[in-house]
């Protein structure tokens, strides 16, 4: 009876320390953030291709969301620093392949009158600051093909794009969006880090 009562004590004492470290870690320990798929249909080619996104940066590793009395949620690094503003510096990985279908494939139609190969080779990226109702756009520093050369015919390729981007508070939203080499934005890729 004593064994059991000192179990429900530290089962309680446990559950209560649970519930009141709302803490949720968002980052996988290298420091990338994944940002989503988006599958697409070029018509008239009739032809798929989708784009794979990730964000990186070291200070992501170990950063988590937490939430205080008040309900509101902050962002603290691995230290436990309450996270103010966006790193100066961040790189996008991002794969445009058409080497496979995605098994839940709902593809979006678009139309950049340019042949698959030639649309995957020459993507074009920028990133779009929000804070409250203005905006403003950030052109990469670097964008390079880390995949098969573009000079070797081939249906997939990888980029690295590194964009220098200052001091943005963190509740400002940045979005990373890729255009089409014609200049159409194909989509877009939100750094959601609150």
């Amino acid at each position: 009876m004593k064994h059991s009562i000192h179990f429900v004590l530290a089962l309680g004492l446990a559950l209560g320390l649970l519930a009141q470290d709302q803490s949720v870690s968002i980052y996988n320990i290298n420091g990338r953030i994944p940002l989503g798929v988006e599958s697409f249909r070029l018509q008239p080619d009739n032809r798929d291709f989708y784009l794979v996104a990730s964000a990186e940066n070291e200070v992501f590793e170990g950063m988590r969301r937490v939430t205080d009395d008040a309900g509101r949620d902050h962002l603290v690094d691995r230290e436990g620093h309450r996270v103010l503003f966006y790193p100066s510096g961040v790189r996008f990985r991002l794969t445009a392949s058409s080497r496979e279908k995605l098994s839940t494939d709902q593809p979006f139609d678009t139309h950049p009158q340019v042949a698959t190969p030639d649309l995957l080779s020459h993507l074009r990226f920028r990133i779009k600051v929000f804070h409250a109702l203005a905006y403003w756009y950030v052109k990469p520093r670097l964008v390079e093909n880390i995949g098969v050369p573009t000079t070797v015919p081939y249906d997939e390729r990888i980029y690295l794009i590194g964009f220098d981007l200052g001091r943005i508070p963190i509740d400002d939203r940045v979005v990373m969006e890729v255009l089409a080499p014609s200049g159409e934005r194909l989509c877009k890729f939100h750094l959601d880090l609150l």
